[in-house]
């Protein structure tokens, strides 16, 4: 019995200690963060965005178009690692899907494909989403 309860407390300090080590950030959220998909500008864009968020932190995304479907999506940021993980995370849940379906993607699902933020940084997902959403109206209406 004494085994079982010495390695639960191992496991829970084990646990702990990756939490403190990893800011308690899920393994995406770092993959995304420290190796960002779709990082960059793009050369004459058909739908472009940029938006400063309430932290200071800016995101641009630069959309190409063709036949309703997202070929081509990067974006830049001057923001923190959380900043990239939402962003390459929006560009990644775009690319290669029909726009209506862009329109679907927001903070809520952002988070959940990152697996969570902490909620000091859940912001970030919000504005990706909007930067996202705002080049999508720009491709709408640069198309008319």
């Amino acid at each position: 019995m004494e085994d079982i309860e010495e390695e639960k407390i191992k496991k829970e300090m084990i646990d702990l200690l990756i939490e403190k080590l990893t800011g308690g950030f899920s393994e995406k959220v770092l993959d995304y963060g420290n190796d960002p998909r779709n990082y960059g500008t793009m050369e004459k864009p058909n739908g472009y965005a940029k938006i400063t968020g309430p932290c200071g932190d800016t995101v641009e995304i630069f959309l190409r178009v063709r036949n309703d479907k997202i070929e081509d999506v990067t974006y830049t940021t001057d923001g923190c690692m959380t900043s990239h993980a939402a962003a390459s995370a929006a560009t990644v849940m775009a690319k290669g899907k029909p726009i209506r379906e862009c329109l679907k993607i927001n903070q809520s699902s952002i988070l959940e494909h990152l697996g969570g933020l902490p909620e000091d940084s859940e912001h970030c997902a919000l504005l990706a989403a909007r930067t996202l959403h705002k080049a999508l109206r720009n491709y709408a209406v640069g198309k008319k």
